[in-house]
Order: C-alpha cells, then sequence, then structure tokens
C-alpha cells in the first residue's frame, strides 16, 4: 500500500501541475470561454478526487486541513451532475483549492504505518 500511496500523491501532484499549465495567463472569463480546457480540467480534478481516494487514512486523518472528503466527492459530481456544472466554481477550486493541497502533498514525508 505505501507504494500505491507515494504513487497516487504523484497522480494529483502531476495533475495539479497540468491544471496550472492549461490554465497559464487565463483568467476566469477567458477559461468560461474555452470548452476544451474545462474539459481538461474536469478530467484533471477527476484524477485528483479518485487519487484522493486511495492516500491512505492515516495520512488524511493526520492533515485535517484539507478537505478530503469534498476532494473525494467532486468527481462524482463532475460525472453524475455534469448537467449542474459552474464554470465559476471549477475556476475557484482552481485558484483556491490547489495550493493547500500540494503543499501538504509536497511537505510531508509519508510514513507508512508499522505492520
Amino acid at each position: 500500500m505505501a507504494g500505491g500511496h507515494r504513487d497516487r500523491i504523484e497522480d494529483i501532484l502531476s495533475a495539479i501541475a497540468d491544471i496550472r499549465t492549461d490554465t497559464i495567463g487565463m483568467d476566469l472569463a477567458t477559461f468560461e470561454k474555452n470548452p476544451t480546457v474545462i474539459r481538461s480540467l474536469l478530467y484533471s480534478i477527476g484524477v485528483i478526487s479518485e487519487a484522493v481516494k486511495m492516500i491512505d487514512l492515516n495520512f488524511r486523518s493526520a492533515h485535517p486541513d484539507i478537505p478530503w472528503r469534498a476532494i473525494a466527492g467532486i468527481r462524482d459530481r463532475i460525472v453524475h451532475e455534469y448537467f449542474r456544472l459552474n464554470t465559476h466554481r471549477i475556476w475557484e477550486v482552481i485558484q483556491d483549492d490547489l495550493d493547500p493541497l500540494e503543499s501538504v502533498l509536497k511537505s510531508v514525508e509519508y510514513k507508512p504505518p508499522p505492520r
């Protein structure tokens, strides 16, 4: 599990990097007019959401400041409630929520629980 856990963290960090690359120089108005970028970001957010579900519970519990449950649930909203997606809210997630998640994942060395 430790290796898989580390792989999922790397998946999240990679998806965050992809989101940043796809939105360089963009503002909300530009984002909302670009369906290709919207789809790309929704995919990356979905990857983050699924990967969070695979991160060790002990790790998540050690970082209660990260809204793990909300992150894990966003993929389901993207897939099952696609008709209610709010591009403004997606933009807020990108602007406000990625930095804290990335910071925690980059700054903490994961130690698997003892066997």
